[in-house]
Formats: structure tokens, C-alpha cells, sequence
């Protein structure tokens, strides 16, 4: 499940709070005291959520032989829903009623008699509730890296917001999203440069449909809970520049070096609101007329596929502009491992890795960004996207 084997998707949150310094029973008794209790005669709620194992949707057991790996717990945000579709209850309703009505010698359902019948149908939904008829069960995958202090998980949205509430409830601690707005207050804040992050205005790398006065509004930022998103939105097309014009290998924040290589996927929106979204799924996608159409327009990434090796390994994933969330991500195979246990560690240990490897890479960023040698970067990017887009005229042409 979840980040044992294949291909792993999440986002990162960071653990807010006194937290402890090892997996003790103590962490494991917590999560069995919150773990999704089906009651026995009670009428569930439509929906239901608590802690599972995570080997499978009924496992109820923590152990340090099921759950912890290299310092890492592993288990499972349990979600039920209990709902009896609506047009169902319609049907019910309306079966009732006519099964009365054909008894009436007008043949019509009195107000006393069509109240009898919301009575007998809303006993007949809670029987059918209680049998779990309806019951349909999610798992969501959770891995707390304790040393790093931070939370891997594909929650997303409505999930996300359950996963928050009851971490809190169990453990005490809070969880803070890490995407792009977060981390880079949190990195200004460690530089003292926090004013540099309030400061921070969406940059205009190409005219607006107003003209180069006009600076981009981000439209999807404008709507989420952080306002400094756009900064993911910036890496991705810096990122995107470097690798274009350089050699694909970049220096990160700390010292050493990623190789790096965006491909198969571009997902792309204009940072005005006017000329909509592009999505392209190839090989050297980034390098299509398409995508440096899309860049003169306006638009700028929101998500982008890549290859990436870090710490000696290669990893090929997507990863997400304002989130700064990874998808569909692979990880090299484990060789010559003894059991799964040895492979579930080495797993932790390169998504530890691949994690780092993105933080340098953005940090690098961030160091560029609040310095007095963005404006020139600025100018190389927009000279990048001019040049490119005549080189794809010529191409088409």
C-alpha cells in the first residue's frame, strides 16, 4: 500500500509541534485509540474517517513489524461514506406512496398518510445504513518521516482536511502544508529575509493582454490559501529555462549537484485569466511549438514531468507548481534485498533523497529570486521565450 511498492504520489506537510524523538508504543497506542470504530447498531454518520494499519481497509493492528520502517511510521487515513443515493430515496418515497394511495378508495395519499410514509422510508434507509449496504471505504496512505519532522501523503482537499483535524486529535501536533508559499517563507525566515517574502510580486516575464505594465494576477493562486503560490509557478518556468539552455545539471542550495531532464508531460495556464489552459503529453514536450506558443501567450507551468537524479539515484515524476506535490512518481529497484522490509527502508531512505534533492533545487531558486540579480535573470528568461518561439516559426515554417 501506499509507498511499500510501486509508483507513489503525495505532498509533503511539515509536523508542527513537540515531537517525539523516536516511534515508541506509546505513538502506536495513539493510533489504535483513533482508529475508525464501526459501531454495531448505531445509524453511521455519511461519513466516517480514522487511523487503519493500511495493509487493507480492515486492518486495525499497529505494530513495529507492520508500521515502522528506517524511523518512519507507515499507516492509513481510513475514510467511509454512507450515503443512500438520492435517487434511490426517491424511488422508495415514491413506492410507498402509490402502495398507499392504491389502498384509498380515492386513490389519492393524504398529508397524515404521506408523513406516515417519510417515517416507514426513513426507517428503511437507517436499517439499510446499518447493514453497510452503502458503505463505501478509502484508504489513504501516510508516512511520517519523524526524523525530518514531516508528513508524505496524496491527501488532497476534502482528505487532507480529515487527515489534519485527526492528527491534531491524536497526536497534539499540527501539520503545516508545504508548497510552494510555505517553504519559501520558511526558508526567507531562516535567512532573515523575511521581508523579502512579503515583498515578493508575481514578476511579468511576458506582455499582458494590456500590455507590459500589466503584471500576471495567477488566477488559481488568487483562489487557494496561499498567496505567494505563484512562486512554484516561477521555479517551474526557471527551472524549465535552465534545463533548455544549460546543461541539465544545476547546482543546488548547500552545495552539489542534480541532473535533471523535464519530459513527457506540460501542463500549462495563463497567469492573466485570458487565453485558458494547454495540456501536452509527449516525449521533449517542453520543446514543442506548442508549449513556447503557450509561454508568448502568457501562460506559465503548473505541472511538469521529469526526470531527476539525486544521491546517486534516478527518479522519474511530476511534480506540481503550487504544491510542490509529486505524481505517478518511480524509484529505482531495490537489488539483492533479503525481504520487503529491506525494500520498504531503501524506499524511505531515496524518497528522503528525492525530497532533499527538491528542496536544494528550490531553495537554489529562492536564493536567486530575493537577490538583485533576478532582474537579470528575468531578462535572460524573456530573451529565452522570444527566441524560442521565432526558432519554432522557423521550425514550422
Amino acid at each position: 500500500m501506499g509507498f511499500a511498492s510501486g509508483s507513489m504520489s503525495f505532498r509533503r506537510f511539515a509536523v508542527v509541534g513537540q515531537q517525539p524523538k523516536q516511534i515508541d508504543q506509546d505513538l502506536l497506542d495513539k493510533l489504535t485509540e483513533f482508529a475508525l470504530q464501526l459501531g454495531e447498531y448505531s445509524v453511521p454518520d455519511e461519513v466516517e474517517y480514522g487511523w487503519c494499519g493500511g495493509r487493507h481497509v480492515l486492518d486495525a493492528k499497529f505494530s513495529f513489524e507492520h508500521n515502522v520502517f528506517n524511523d518512519a511510521l507507515h499507516f492509513a487515513l481510513r475514510i467511509d461514506t454512507n450515503r443512500v443515493p438520492g435517487d434511490l430515496k426517491k424511488a422508495y418515497q415514491m413506492m410507498e406512496e402509490e402502495a398507499v394511495a392504491a389502498q384509498n378508495p380515492s386513490g389519492h395519499i393524504s398529508k397524515n398518510q404521506r408523513r406516515d410514509v417519510k417515517d416507514v422510508v426513513r426507517r428503511k434507509i437507517e436499517e439499510e445504513l446499518k447493514s453497510g449496504r452503502f458503505r463505501r471505504s478509502k484508504l489513504v496512505p501516510v508516512l511520517w518521516d519523524l526524523p525530518s519532522h514531516t508528513l508524505f501523503t496524496p491527501a488532497s482537499n476534502q482528505a487532507a482536511e480529515k487527515l489534519l483535524e485527526l492528527f491534531e486529535r491524536t497526536f497534539g501536533l499540527e501539520l503545516e502544508p508545504l508548497g510552494a508559499g510555505s517553504l519559501a517563507l520558511r526558508y526567507c525566515e531562516k535567512h532573515g529575509r523575511r521581508r523579502d517574502y512579503e515583498d515578493a510580486r508575481p514578476t511579468r516575464f511576458v506582455a499582458g493582454p494590456e500590455g507590459k505594465s500589466q503584471t500576471p494576477d495567477y488566477p488559481w493562486v488568487a483562489k487557494g490559501p496561499e498567496p505567494k503560490d505563484f512562486l512554484g509557478n516561477e521555479f517551474l518556468l526557471w527551472l524549465w529555462h535552465e534545463t533548455e539552455t544549460g546543461s541539465g545539471t544545476l547546482k543546488i542550495e548547500g552545495g552539489g549537484e542534480i541532473s535533471l531532464v523535464l519530459d513527457r508531460a506540460l501542463d500549462l495556464e495563463c497567469a492573466y485569466g485570458q487565453t485558458g489552459k494547454d495540456s501536452l503529453r509527449a516525449d521533449g514536450c517542453t520543446r514543442m511549438p506548442e508549449a513556447l506558443d503557450a509561454l508568448r501567450s502568457g501562460k506559465l507551468p503548473r505541472k511538469v514531468g521529469m526526470i531527476i537524479e539525486t544521491a546517486g539515484h534516478q527518479f522519474q515524476t511530476t511534480l506540481s507548481a503550487e504544491t510542490l506535490g509529486l505524481s505517478g512518481t518511480t524509484v529505482p529497484e531495490v537489488e539483492d534485498a533479503e525481504d520487503a522490509r529491506v525494500v520498504f527502508e531503501e524506499r524511505v531512505a531515496m524518497l528522503r533523497d528525492l525530497a532533499r534533492g527538491l528542496d536544494g533545487l528550490f531553495h537554489a531558486f529562492l536564493k536567486l529570486r530575493i537577490s538583485s540579480s533576478w532582474e537579470s535573470q528575468v531578462g535572460a528568461i524573456r530573451k529565452w521565450i522570444s527566441r524560442s518561439g521565432k526558432q519554432a516559426a522557423v521550425a514550422v515554417a
